[in-house]
């Protein structure tokens, strides 16, 4: 028998609801895997960490019932995707905003990697732009060792206004950078060196520029 929501049991706080949603275990990784794009169920399969394909399969109908994730139906049907709805990238802001009151968390392990996804996230989390000492571009190439070589492309960007990043590529990129995502992670956040750990090609000065948006590099 489901569970009664809170509303049935006579709370209608709207922020009780929005837990409902977005508080069940698995949720929010496969929100923040489909937060740049939509993916295959293979793809989430191999980037949502210890999910089993029934939990997945399980999820999706969830997540589906309640209006946060769509199917897009593609031929053949291995080529199905899943994505979020309109309503649902509104999260993005919230979640990051979640993700910086968790760094003050007095119990979070830090063990374990970033998928590339969850690095890009990570990255738009944390990032402090005001910090940079110039605008400027990158192009990004993450790949997680831990699952394969596939590397998985951003186009990152940042001005005094911010910094964005999505999946793509830039037409004529005069920087690039190819990293495994928790290395990179590492390279942002824990002061791990650039050099020996990540591959640059062009210029170097974005690079240096992008690394000021995180005091810790």
């Amino acid at each position: 028998m489901p569970k009664a929501t809170y509303a049935q049991l006579g709370d209608a706080c709207a922020t009780a609801h929005a837990m409902e949603l977005i508080g069940s275990r698995w949720t929010y990784p496969i929100l923040r895997e489909l937060m740049l794009g939509p993916k295959r169920f293979n793809e989430l399969l191999a980037t949502v960490r210890g999910i089993t394909p029934a939990v997945l399969s399980g999820r999706l109908r969830e997540l589906a019932a309640t209006g946060l994730v769509e199917a897009e139906l593609g031929e053949p049907a291995s080529q199905h995707a899943y994505a979020l709805t309109p309503w649902a990238t509104e999260l993005g802001p919230i979640l990051r905003e979640l993700g910086r009151w968790a760094q003050g968390s007095p119990v979070r392990e830090e063990a374990g990697g970033l998928t590339p996804d969850a690095a890009v996230q990570a990255m738009l989390t944390m990032a402090r732009p005001d910090l940079a000492p110039a605008p400027g571009e990158v192009q990004l190439y993450l790949r997680d060792d831990r699952v394969s070589g596939v590397e998985h492309p951003y186009r990152v960007r940042w001005d005094d206004t911010g910094l964005d990043a999505e999946r793509g590529t830039w037409a004529d990129p005069t920087t690039t950078l190819r990293a495994d995502s928790s290395t990179w992670a590492e390279i942002l956040f824990a002061g791990r060196s650039v050099d020996g750990n990540a591959e640059v090609t062009g210029e170097r000065t974005p690079v240096e520029a992008l690394l000021a948006c995180f005091p810790a590099a």
